[in-house]
């Protein structure tokens, strides 16, 4: 299994990633995991390597946004 260390930034509600291995993959996500997903994508397109290993790189200020689940409605009487 390949590894490849990604370096994350934050621009607006955007995260960014670029593989910094090599170079041509640079893509964006709402969130960490659709950046994650995004990377995968990309590397196979562009590389044809699956089943890769990502580290991401987070500076120490970044806002993570966690996925929030809905909130159930109570059901009204």
């Amino acid at each position: 299994m390949k590894l490849y260390h990604v370096l994350v930034e934050q621009e607006d509600d955007w995260y960014i990633g670029r593989v910094l291995e090599r170079g041509g993959v640079t893509t964006q996500g709402r969130t960490l995991d659709e950046l994650v997903f995004m990377l995968r994508d990309a590397i196979e397109a562009l590389w044809r390597e699956k089943d890769v290993q990502l580290e991401l790189l987070l500076p120490p200020k970044l806002a993570v946004r966690r996925h929030q689940r809905p909130r159930r409605r109570k059901a009204s009487a």
